[in-house]
Protein backbone atom coordinates (compact mmCIF):
# COMPACT_ATOMS: atom_id res chain seq x y z
CA UNK A 1 0.00 0.00 0.00
CA UNK A 2 1.29 3.11 -1.15
CA UNK A 3 1.90 6.39 1.11
CA UNK A 4 -0.48 8.78 -0.60
CA UNK A 5 1.40 12.36 0.80
CA UNK A 6 -0.32 14.71 -1.64
CA UNK A 7 -3.64 13.27 0.07
CA UNK A 8 -2.00 13.83 3.34
CA UNK A 9 -0.51 17.19 3.16
CA UNK A 10 -3.61 18.63 1.81
CA UNK A 11 -6.10 17.14 4.62
CA UNK A 12 -7.32 20.33 6.76
CA UNK A 13 -6.23 19.12 10.69
CA UNK A 14 -9.02 20.18 12.83
CA UNK A 15 -7.85 22.44 15.27
CA UNK A 16 -9.60 24.05 18.74
CA UNK A 17 -10.20 27.59 18.35
CA UNK A 18 -7.43 28.43 21.10
CA UNK A 19 -5.33 25.97 18.88
CA UNK A 20 -5.75 27.95 15.79
CA UNK A 21 -5.68 31.59 17.33
CA UNK A 22 -1.71 30.62 19.02
CA UNK A 23 -0.93 29.08 15.43
CA UNK A 24 -1.90 32.43 14.13
CA UNK A 25 0.32 34.73 16.59
CA UNK A 26 2.79 35.71 14.24
CA UNK A 27 5.84 35.90 15.94
CA UNK A 28 7.40 38.56 14.02
CA UNK A 29 11.07 37.72 15.32
CA UNK A 30 12.85 35.97 18.11
CA UNK A 31 16.31 36.90 19.29
CA UNK A 32 18.46 35.47 22.00
CA UNK A 33 21.37 36.10 24.02
CA UNK A 34 22.87 32.97 26.02
CA UNK A 35 24.01 34.57 29.31
CA UNK A 36 26.97 33.45 31.96
CA UNK A 37 27.14 35.16 35.16
CA UNK A 38 29.45 35.25 37.92
CA UNK A 39 28.50 37.27 41.51
CA UNK A 40 27.39 39.66 41.95
CA UNK A 41 25.32 40.80 39.23
CA UNK A 42 22.49 42.11 38.60
CA UNK A 43 20.85 43.50 35.05
CA UNK A 44 18.21 46.24 34.72
CA UNK A 45 15.77 45.77 31.56
CA UNK A 46 13.45 48.65 30.18
CA UNK A 47 10.06 48.02 29.24
CA UNK A 48 9.86 46.52 25.53
CA UNK A 49 6.56 47.49 23.36
CA UNK A 50 4.93 44.81 21.63
CA UNK A 51 7.75 42.18 22.53
CA UNK A 52 7.38 39.36 24.92
CA UNK A 53 10.32 38.89 27.00
CA UNK A 54 11.45 35.46 28.68
CA UNK A 55 14.52 34.68 31.23
CA UNK A 56 15.71 30.42 31.55
CA UNK A 57 18.09 29.36 34.00
CA UNK A 58 20.33 26.70 32.19
CA UNK A 59 22.34 26.40 35.36
CA UNK A 60 22.44 28.20 38.88
CA UNK A 61 19.81 30.49 40.03
CA UNK A 62 18.67 34.36 39.59
CA UNK A 63 15.87 36.78 40.94
CA UNK A 64 13.81 38.63 38.88
CA UNK A 65 11.61 41.68 40.28
CA UNK A 66 9.14 43.15 38.23
CA UNK A 67 6.18 45.11 39.37
CA UNK A 68 7.05 44.41 43.06
CA UNK A 69 6.97 41.00 42.45
CA UNK A 70 9.84 38.42 42.95
CA UNK A 71 10.68 35.49 41.44
CA UNK A 72 12.91 32.81 42.29
CA UNK A 73 14.57 31.22 39.38
CA UNK A 74 16.40 27.77 39.78
CA UNK A 75 18.11 25.48 37.08
CA UNK A 76 15.43 24.92 34.30
CA UNK A 77 13.00 27.21 35.66
CA UNK A 78 11.56 30.19 33.65
CA UNK A 79 9.30 33.27 33.42
CA UNK A 80 7.81 34.85 30.50
CA UNK A 81 6.79 38.51 30.86
CA UNK A 82 4.23 38.94 27.80
CA UNK A 83 3.61 42.68 27.10
CA UNK A 84 7.56 43.47 27.88
CA UNK A 85 7.72 44.85 31.62
CA UNK A 86 10.84 46.60 32.43
CA UNK A 87 12.14 44.74 35.14
CA UNK A 88 15.50 43.74 37.33
CA UNK A 89 17.45 40.60 36.54
CA UNK A 90 20.12 39.41 38.94
CA UNK A 91 22.16 37.70 41.64
CA UNK A 92 19.16 38.36 44.47
CA UNK A 93 22.27 39.73 46.51
CA UNK A 94 23.57 42.89 44.32
CA UNK A 95 22.72 46.73 44.51
CA UNK A 96 24.06 48.21 41.52
CA UNK A 97 21.57 47.02 38.71
CA UNK A 98 23.58 47.80 34.94
CA UNK A 99 21.21 49.06 31.94
CA UNK A 100 20.75 46.52 29.11
CA UNK A 101 22.27 49.04 26.69
CA UNK A 102 25.38 49.14 28.61
CA UNK A 103 26.22 45.68 28.84
CA UNK A 104 28.99 43.91 26.76
CA UNK A 105 27.46 41.76 24.66
CA UNK A 106 28.80 40.34 21.59
CA UNK A 107 26.17 39.65 19.00
CA UNK A 108 26.66 36.89 17.03
CA UNK A 109 24.10 37.78 14.52
CA UNK A 110 21.02 39.30 13.99
CA UNK A 111 18.92 37.24 15.64
CA UNK A 112 21.76 35.38 18.45
CA UNK A 113 23.69 37.32 20.97
CA UNK A 114 26.28 36.13 23.83
CA UNK A 115 27.04 37.96 27.31
CA UNK A 116 29.52 37.10 29.84
CA UNK A 117 29.33 39.73 32.95
CA UNK A 118 29.41 40.06 36.62
CA UNK A 119 32.04 40.00 39.33
CA UNK A 120 33.62 36.85 39.29
CA UNK A 121 31.84 34.76 41.62
CA UNK A 122 29.39 31.59 41.70
CA UNK A 123 28.24 31.44 37.86
CA UNK A 124 24.71 31.43 36.56
CA UNK A 125 24.11 30.12 33.21
CA UNK A 126 20.41 31.73 31.00
CA UNK A 127 19.26 32.08 27.49
CA UNK A 128 17.28 35.54 27.73
CA UNK A 129 14.80 36.10 24.98
CA UNK A 130 12.84 38.90 23.12
CA UNK A 131 9.92 38.10 20.89
CA UNK A 132 8.79 40.90 18.55
CA UNK A 133 4.62 40.83 17.66
CA UNK A 134 2.49 43.04 15.59
CA UNK A 135 -0.05 40.63 14.80
CA UNK A 136 -3.14 42.66 16.03
CA UNK A 137 -4.83 39.17 17.71
CA UNK A 138 -1.59 38.58 19.03
CA UNK A 139 -1.33 41.88 20.60
CA UNK A 140 -4.80 41.52 22.05
CA UNK A 141 -4.49 38.12 23.72
CA UNK A 142 -0.80 39.52 25.36
CA UNK A 143 -3.15 42.30 26.47
CA UNK A 144 -5.34 39.77 28.49
CA UNK A 145 -2.14 37.67 30.32
CA UNK A 146 -0.86 38.71 33.46
CA UNK A 147 2.93 41.01 33.21
CA UNK A 148 4.30 37.48 34.82
CA UNK A 149 4.21 33.83 33.94
CA UNK A 150 6.47 31.86 36.27
CA UNK A 151 6.92 28.38 34.89
CA UNK A 152 8.34 26.11 38.18
CA UNK A 153 9.28 22.49 38.11
CA UNK A 154 6.37 21.72 40.17
CA UNK A 155 4.22 23.48 38.02
CA UNK A 156 1.58 21.97 36.26
CA UNK A 157 2.59 19.68 33.20
CA UNK A 158 6.20 20.71 33.82
CA UNK A 159 7.24 17.25 32.55
CA UNK A 160 6.07 18.43 28.81
CA UNK A 161 8.04 21.42 29.07
CA UNK A 162 11.12 19.60 29.98
CA UNK A 163 11.71 17.59 26.79
CA UNK A 164 11.75 21.63 25.00
CA UNK A 165 13.88 22.84 27.72
CA UNK A 166 16.36 20.54 27.52
CA UNK A 167 16.92 20.46 23.94
CA UNK A 168 17.64 24.66 24.98
CA UNK A 169 20.35 23.54 26.97
CA UNK A 170 21.55 21.18 24.59
CA UNK A 171 21.95 23.71 21.77
CA UNK A 172 22.73 26.73 24.19
CA UNK A 173 25.82 24.42 25.90
CA UNK A 174 27.17 23.63 21.99
CA UNK A 175 28.77 26.07 19.15
CA UNK A 176 27.78 23.93 16.55
CA UNK A 177 26.99 25.25 13.28
CA UNK A 178 22.97 26.31 12.94
CA UNK A 179 22.98 26.40 16.94
CA UNK A 180 21.62 29.98 17.07
CA UNK A 181 18.73 29.05 14.76
CA UNK A 182 17.18 26.08 16.74
CA UNK A 183 17.73 27.87 19.83
CA UNK A 184 15.58 30.66 18.04
CA UNK A 185 12.74 28.17 16.86
CA UNK A 186 13.07 26.34 20.47
CA UNK A 187 12.37 29.39 22.67
CA UNK A 188 9.54 30.08 19.68
CA UNK A 189 8.14 26.42 20.62
CA UNK A 190 8.91 26.79 24.24
CA UNK A 191 6.90 30.16 24.11
CA UNK A 192 4.10 28.87 22.41
CA UNK A 193 3.77 25.53 24.28
CA UNK A 194 3.95 27.66 27.49
CA UNK A 195 1.01 30.21 26.80
CA UNK A 196 -1.27 27.08 25.55
CA UNK A 197 -0.49 25.63 29.03
CA UNK A 198 -1.16 28.55 30.62
CA UNK A 199 -4.47 28.84 29.08
CA UNK A 200 -5.53 25.10 29.12
CA UNK A 201 -4.90 25.60 33.38
CA UNK A 202 -6.23 28.35 33.91
CA UNK A 203 -9.54 29.67 34.47
CA UNK A 204 -10.77 31.58 31.55
CA UNK A 205 -12.89 34.07 32.57
CA UNK A 206 -9.75 36.16 33.77
CA UNK A 207 -8.73 35.75 29.97
CA UNK A 208 -11.39 38.31 29.28
CA UNK A 209 -12.18 37.09 25.24
CA UNK A 210 -10.89 34.06 25.56
CA UNK A 211 -13.42 32.40 27.77
CA UNK A 212 -15.89 33.24 24.82
CA UNK A 213 -14.69 29.54 23.48
CA UNK A 214 -15.83 28.11 26.72
CA UNK A 215 -19.41 29.17 25.73
CA UNK A 216 -20.38 26.20 22.93
CA UNK A 217 -22.72 28.56 20.87
CA UNK A 218 -20.49 31.99 21.30
CA UNK A 219 -17.51 29.38 20.16
CA UNK A 220 -19.56 28.04 17.14
CA UNK A 221 -19.93 31.21 15.37
CA UNK A 222 -15.89 31.84 16.00
CA UNK A 223 -15.04 28.10 14.67
CA UNK A 224 -17.52 29.55 11.75
CA UNK A 225 -15.77 32.97 11.19
CA UNK A 226 -12.12 30.96 11.47
CA UNK A 227 -13.07 28.16 9.28
CA UNK A 228 -14.20 30.54 6.66
CA UNK A 229 -13.35 34.03 6.41
CA UNK A 230 -13.84 34.74 3.10
CA UNK A 231 -17.82 33.77 3.18
CA UNK A 232 -20.28 36.86 3.36
CA UNK A 233 -21.04 36.33 6.59
CA UNK A 234 -24.10 38.49 8.12
CA UNK A 235 -25.51 38.23 11.78
CA UNK A 236 -28.53 36.57 10.40
CA UNK A 237 -26.52 33.87 8.93
CA UNK A 238 -23.91 33.53 11.89
CA UNK A 239 -26.76 33.80 14.49
CA UNK A 240 -28.96 31.43 12.45
CA UNK A 241 -26.10 28.73 12.27
CA UNK A 242 -25.50 29.25 16.10
CA UNK A 243 -29.39 28.85 17.05
CA UNK A 244 -29.90 32.38 18.46
CA UNK A 245 -31.92 35.23 17.47
CA UNK A 246 -29.79 37.89 16.17
CA UNK A 247 -30.70 40.19 19.21
CA UNK A 248 -29.33 37.97 21.52
CA UNK A 249 -26.23 36.51 19.34
CA UNK A 250 -25.35 39.95 19.04
CA UNK A 251 -25.51 40.45 22.92
CA UNK A 252 -23.62 37.78 24.27
CA UNK A 253 -21.41 38.05 21.50
CA UNK A 254 -20.23 41.21 22.35
CA UNK A 255 -20.41 40.68 26.35
CA UNK A 256 -18.03 37.49 25.71
CA UNK A 257 -15.84 38.77 22.91
CA UNK A 258 -15.61 42.69 23.80
CA UNK A 259 -16.98 43.47 19.97
CA UNK A 260 -19.71 42.71 17.83
CA UNK A 261 -19.69 39.46 15.49
CA UNK A 262 -19.09 41.47 12.39
CA UNK A 263 -16.21 43.70 14.09
CA UNK A 264 -14.86 40.25 15.12
CA UNK A 265 -14.70 38.75 11.51
CA UNK A 266 -13.29 42.04 10.15
CA UNK A 267 -10.69 41.44 13.08
CA UNK A 268 -9.99 38.13 12.38
CA UNK A 269 -10.28 38.94 7.96
CA UNK A 270 -7.24 41.58 8.58
CA UNK A 271 -5.76 39.27 10.69
CA UNK A 272 -5.15 36.75 8.34
CA UNK A 273 -4.82 39.28 5.59
CA UNK A 274 -1.58 40.28 7.62
CA UNK A 275 0.06 37.19 7.76
CA UNK A 276 -0.31 36.84 3.76
CA UNK A 277 1.44 40.43 3.10
CA UNK A 278 4.37 38.91 4.78
CA UNK A 279 4.84 35.73 4.47
CA UNK A 280 3.07 34.98 0.22
CA UNK A 281 3.71 36.80 -2.77
CA UNK A 282 -0.15 37.41 -3.41
CA UNK A 283 -0.76 40.81 -4.84
CA UNK A 284 -3.27 43.00 -2.52
CA UNK A 285 -6.17 42.50 -5.00
CA UNK A 286 -6.02 38.76 -4.90
CA UNK A 287 -5.70 38.86 -0.67
CA UNK A 288 -8.84 40.84 -0.79
CA UNK A 289 -10.84 38.71 -3.09
CA UNK A 290 -9.76 35.84 -0.89
CA UNK A 291 -11.31 37.44 2.25
CA UNK A 292 -14.41 38.68 0.95
CA UNK A 293 -13.73 41.88 -0.67
CA UNK A 294 -14.88 42.96 -3.82
CA UNK A 295 -12.14 45.70 -4.49
CA UNK A 296 -8.32 46.32 -3.49
CA UNK A 297 -9.74 49.83 -2.06
CA UNK A 298 -12.56 48.36 0.05
CA UNK A 299 -10.14 45.68 1.58
CA UNK A 300 -7.38 48.65 2.04
CA UNK A 301 -9.92 50.64 4.15
CA UNK A 302 -10.85 48.05 6.47
CA UNK A 303 -7.23 46.88 6.70
CA UNK A 304 -5.76 50.23 7.53
CA UNK A 305 -8.58 50.99 10.36
CA UNK A 306 -7.82 47.72 11.83
CA UNK A 307 -3.98 47.38 11.56
CA UNK A 308 -2.95 51.42 11.67
CA UNK A 309 -1.34 51.10 8.07
CA UNK A 310 -2.03 50.22 4.64
CA UNK A 311 -1.54 47.06 3.51
CA UNK A 312 0.86 48.22 0.73
CA UNK A 313 3.38 49.68 3.68
CA UNK A 314 2.94 46.08 5.19
CA UNK A 315 4.48 44.74 2.11
CA UNK A 316 7.29 46.85 1.12
CA UNK A 317 8.41 45.75 4.98
CA UNK A 318 8.83 42.49 3.43
CA UNK A 319 11.61 41.68 1.02
CA UNK A 320 11.24 38.32 -0.75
Amino acid sequence: MSFDYKTRINTEIKESSIGRLLDKMSLESVFCTHSQFSIPWGIEMPLMDNCMMFHLVINGNARLCVNDEKYELNSGEYVLLPRGEGHILSCGTSSFHTNLADLPIEIINDRYERLKFGGGGNKTEMLCGAIVFKHPLTLRLLDMLPDSILVKQESARYSELKSIIDLLELETSNSRDGSAGAISRLADLLVITSLREYIENNDTEELGWVGALEDSRISKAIELVHQQPARHWNLEDLSSEVGMSRTSFTTEFKRLVGNSPMEYLTEWRMSLAYGDLQNTKASILQIALDYGYQSESAFSRAFKRIIGHSPSIIRKEVSF
